[in-house]
């Protein structure tokens, strides 16, 4: 039995030869038949093709869909080099500085309100064009306003002076602020 276990696969694969070989001589068809032979077309379609193309008016293509996109204008126009905003480092004016958000938020609505008391021409002296920014964050444990975006001291120090006469704790901070390139 021994002998036998060890040569069944030598007889197996000598068996599958001989299955696969007999099959593949055999002489009967596999009921396939051979093409039929076709007439050749005509030589000219016109001769025989009945189609009439009048009856079909070319109409014109109307395209009266409007395109959407969520491509922004200023890259639609080529100008999207033209106002880009960037931060840099550089100083804002801290006016206030609280625990309480309430007391923040009442300082912020006390600089609106002294911003826009101010007329055209102790604007101009300022250096002031349009109104600062006012910026009210909290960064732990303060809540803090500041205005402005100021890239040197300099350009600050003529606001915070008149800012003194009216708020008591004003002073400049270095801060990364945003500025139109």
């Amino acid at each position: 039995m021994r002998l036998f276990l060890s040569k069944m696969p030598v007889v197996a694969i000598f068996g599958f030869i001989a299955v696969f070989s007999f099959g593949c001589a055999s002489s009967n068809s596999t009921g396939m038949t051979e093409a039929t032979s076709q007439e050749p077309g005509p030589i000219n379609w016109s001769e025989v093709e009945m189609l009439d193309i009048t009856q079909y008016p070319d109409l014109a293509i109307e395209f009266d869909r409007k395109v959407e996109h969520d491509v922004p204008d200023i890259l639609l126009n080529s100008q999207a080099d033209k106002g880009v905003v960037e931060e840099v480092e550089g100083f804002r004016i801290q006016v206030f500085s609280s625990a309480d958000r309430n007391e923040a938020v009442k300082a912020e609505d006390r600089i609106k309100e002294w911003f826009n008391s101010l007329t055209q021409q102790r604007r101009e002296v300022l250096g002031l064009q349009k109104d600062p920014v006012i910026y009210g964050f909290y960064k732990q444990p303060y809540y803090r306003v500041r205005i402005g975006d100021y890239l040197s001291r300099a350009e600050a120090q003529p606001i915070v002076n008149v800012l003194k006469l009216t708020f008591s704790s004003v002073l400049i901070v270095p801060d990364l602020i945003q500025v139109l390139k």
